[in-house]
């Protein structure tokens, strides 16, 4: 569902079965903003995608922070309002503007600055967004700790 939704489980769910294709194979380019981004630029092969196993959500921060120093970043969403969009440097918290849709985006870490916790976000957005691609926001905000999920990396998917 692109930039109109979806649901994180299920696109973990669609790695576990299904496999997913290596960057070398298909590699990431981020859009344009519509929701067609080109044709593949070849058919890949078995021998190219890797399935997700270990696949888990978190029902506490503090599982997540623990998940992140054990084993790396981990996949969330939350919500994007006008305001976000404006992001420079500093702790996000909504304040202004109306909502614009979900998106996902990966976390990476955390601190606490002023009694505020919050979140160190890698963005897709490329390096002028935001602080060179990154942003931090406050754990209470948009949604950002409540659809959070790991997997590993598994075995490369036979036919």
């Amino acid at each position: 569902m692109g930039c109109n939704g979806g649901n994180l489980p299920y696109v973990w769910q669609y790695m576990e079965s299904n496999g997913i294709p290596t960057d070398s194979c298909d590699p990431y380019v981020s859009g344009s903003g519509n929701s067609h981004t080109g044709e593949c630029s070849h058919q890949c092969s078995n021998q190219e995608f890797y399935t997700a196993t270990n696949i888990g959500g978190f029902w506490t921060n503090s599982e997540a922070k623990m998940s992140i120093m054990q084993n790396g970043p981990l996949q969330t969403g939350f919500t994007v309002y006008q305001d976000f969009m404006s992001y420079k440097s500093g702790i996000y918290t909504h304040k202004t503007g109306s909502q614009l849709g979900g998106h996902a985006v990966k976390i990476v870490g955390w601190g606490e600055q002023d009694g505020t916790d919050y979140w160190i976000v890698a963005n897709s957005w490329g390096p002028t967004w935001g602080m060179e691609g990154f942003f931090n926001i406050a754990t209470d905000q948009c949604g950002i700790s409540d659809d959070m999920y790991v997997g590993d990396a598994g075995s490369v998917k036979s036919s």
